[in-house]
């Protein structure tokens, strides 16, 4: 279990055993949303209300980056859970470090969010759904903590063609949790609950990552001053472990792209519309 992440405890033997994201823990990867920072940016030009006074929770906070990103941009509250003790601790010493007081982490689960029922403007879900067995579960607790006309913020990944077998059980035993192939007209009704329809939608696929750019990404990560705490065979067996994970998901992502959709907690109108419209087409003629 990732509470067990200590120099004290760790050996290199261990360390080949975490799953990717005790690993991201370990070594305190960021582990950014797909996008990064630009797919923050993203959702609050969108919402451009969220930047004040507004309560926002990110779902799935590993080692806090959307909750950092979110909480230097507004001035409301930004909350984040993640099943991972080790992560919130690292999440709330990066927030100290930063001077971010208005950026809170705790341990939680998202199929049973520990947060008073309309509490927030924005949840914020990441690809974090795809780790929960029980998505239909997860969702609605998304929807329970919104506020009324609130907005569901999913960056789901999605597949665009079908990963061999062989790839996707070695993703599944990397992530440590099985991994359906959804498209993404298979995650829009997830996260619409059946009834919802995302009134913002933007896709996005991913670029191809050579050996050398996985190699230096990983080299930065083992180089912050965090982990100079760790002994040298720990921290040598984490490099080799996240090159493994990085090296595969980059052959996953190949079949794959990721999408930021938007959804209302409570439309004030639930009519759907009966003259339908689209835009017009310079140069495309006319009537």
């Amino acid at each position: 279990m990732i509470q067990t992440l200590s120099p004290d405890v760790m050996t290199a033997e261990s360390v080949a055993t975490l799953n990717f994201s005790q690993t991201v823990s370990l070594l305190n990867e960021p582990n950014m949303c797909s996008g990064g920072a630009e797919t923050i940016r993203t959702v609050l030009a969108q919402i451009p209300t969220l930047r004040y006074a507004s309560r926002i929770l990110e779902v799935g906070s590993n080692t806090g980056f959307s909750v950092l990103e979110f909480a230097s941009m507004v001035t409301g509250t930004v909350h984040g859970i993640d099943i991972e003790p080790y992560s919130v601790k690292l999440s709330r010493a990066k927030a100290r470090r930063l001077g971010l007081d208005n950026a809170h982490f705790r341990v939680g689960d998202g199929t049973a969010i520990d947060y008073p029922t309309g509490d927030f403007d924005l949840v914020y879900a990441s690809n974090v759904t795809s780790f929960i067995p029980d998505a239909p579960r997860a969702v609605a607790e998304y929807y329970r903590v919104l506020r009324p006309f609130g907005t569901l913020a999913a960056v789901p990944i999605y597949y665009r063609t079908t990963p061999s077998a062989a790839l996707l059980s070695q993703v599944e035993e990397a992530i440590g949790a099985p991994l359906r192939v959804r498209r993404l007209d298979d995650w829009i009704p997830v996260f619409g609950q059946g009834t919802r329809q995302p009134y913002w939608t933007q896709e996005f696929e991913y670029v191809d990552l050579t050996p050398i750019e996985i190699a230096r990404y990983v080299d930065a990560v083992v180089a912050q001053e965090s982990n100079t705490m760790l002994p040298q065979p720990v921290l040598t067996a984490a490099a080799e472990r996240l090159h493994h994970f990085y090296t595969l998901f980059n052959e996953n992502l190949r079949h794959a792209g990721f999408a930021v959709l938007l959804y209302r907690n409570q439309e004030p109108t639930p009519f759907p519309i009966l003259h339908r419209t689209r835009p017009v087409v310079p140069g495309a003629g006319g009537v």
